[in-house]
């Protein structure tokens, strides 16, 4: 139809009446498929709910995942018995100064004393006279224990309830982790069985008790501390810690100080 009207002979052809008819319809179907100025910037309304979704997914704020909150129980080892900082560092110290004094005496006054020939006789009383005050303090302040630390089985370590029950009741194969310092102030740590302390007294230092069966050692490591200072109360740490339980130490104490190796080992 569109080609009988822009054909000029074919448009001459026809008749008045058909040509007015085909120049209506195709109007209706021209103005049909023109859109209206005002619908002209409208999107389509597929479009339009696309646009739509995806902008109230951008404003829509972020689902956060849920918090799932885990209840962390007791470490493998928990301290119960603190020494305190001011008495281990006043030992540290003494035991520091006895060493530099040993070793001024053999670096310094001892040499001095040997070039003299009125005084070399004084040179091994130099050499001991340094040396005692070193072997005295070590010998003195070896028993005295820093940290005394509580082995957990897993069934205690699952919330602080079970590890204050378990505690309370420790069987006599409880294992405890005696913490001490060296001559030179490094620290050494003692695997003992609570079954195996027992209340001591030694005339020549201060002791609380003592390891009835002490774990061998090769030569070169020298004897196994057996003797060990604490005091029937921990001293407090100065800041929280989920790993301290210093309230059960008095009992812990207690027991040891309840067994006496006459009634436990003849």
């Amino acid at each position: 139809m569109r080609h009988i009207l822009l054909h000029p002979q074919l448009r001459a052809a026809l008749p008045r009446s058909a040509h007015r008819d085909l120049r209506i319809r195709l109007w209706a179907r021209f103005k049909s498929q023109v859109p209206r100025p005002s619908q002209r910037h409208e999107p389509a309304p597929s479009q339009t709910k696309d646009l739509s979704a995806a902008s109230a997914r951008s404003t829509s704020p972020p689902s956060t995942p849920a918090k799932t909150t885990v209840r962390k129980g007791p470490p493998e080892r928990i301290m119960v018995y603190y020494g305190g900082t001011g008495r281990t560092v006043f030992l540290g110290m003494l035991r520091l100064t006895t060493i530099f004094l040993f070793g001024a005496a053999c670096v310094i006054v001892a040499p001095s004393c040997y070039a003299d020939e009125e005084s070399k006789w004084l040179t091994p009383l130099v050499v001991i006279g340094g040396a005692v005050p070193m072997i005295v303090v070590a010998y003195i302040a070896a028993p005295y224990v820093n940290f005394v630390h509580l082995a957990l089985p897993a069934f205690a370590r699952k919330s602080r309830e079970n590890a204050i029950h378990y505690a309370k009741d420790l069987p006599p194969t409880a294992t405890l982790y005696l913490t001490t310092m060296r001559f030179n102030t490094i620290p050494r740590q003692t695997a003992v069985r609570l079954g195996d302390l027992a209340a001591e007294k030694d005339p020549t230092r201060p002791v609380s008790f003592k390891n009835l069966r002490p774990a061998p050692r090769p030569w070169w490591a020298g004897r196994p501390p057996a003797q060990y200072l604490t005091e029937h109360q921990s001293r407090p740490t100065g800041k929280q810690s989920t790993a301290f339980y210093p309230e059960l130490w008095p009992a812990i104490y207690q027991r040891i100080q309840g067994t006496a190796p006459s009634k436990r080992f003849n």
